[in-house]
């Protein structure tokens, strides 16, 4: 649960840090926000399996197929949450 709870909070941080960067118009940063929070459930994923077979009897596969489904939704939202809000910083947006 702690993994998937950092899990989340890195893909809402590097959603923010990536569309500051690169998004060109706020559709642009939620995309790429998006991706930003799939990568992210794709490495939790891989480092809970990897911990998994590394040291034997330490994680359960049901929790973690479970933590890994609700990143599957909750971190691309997560990640174009951040995305916007990151693109809304940039130093290039035209305040009204």
């Amino acid at each position: 649960m702690i993994g998937a709870i950092i899990t989340g909070l890195v893909a809402i941080a590097l959603g923010f840090y990536v569309a500051r960067l690169w998004a060109p118009s706020a559709s642009w940063s939620l995309l790429i926000g998006a991706m930003c929070g799939g990568v992210c459930a794709v490495v939790f994923f891989g480092v809970e399996v990897l911990t998994g077979q590394l040291v034997p009897h330490t994680t359960d596969p049901k929790k973690i197929g479970f933590w890994f489904l609700v990143l599957v939704f909750a971190a691309p939202v997560a990640g174009a949450l951040g995305g916007f809000l990151g693109y809304r910083r940039a130093p290039e947006f035209q305040q009204d």
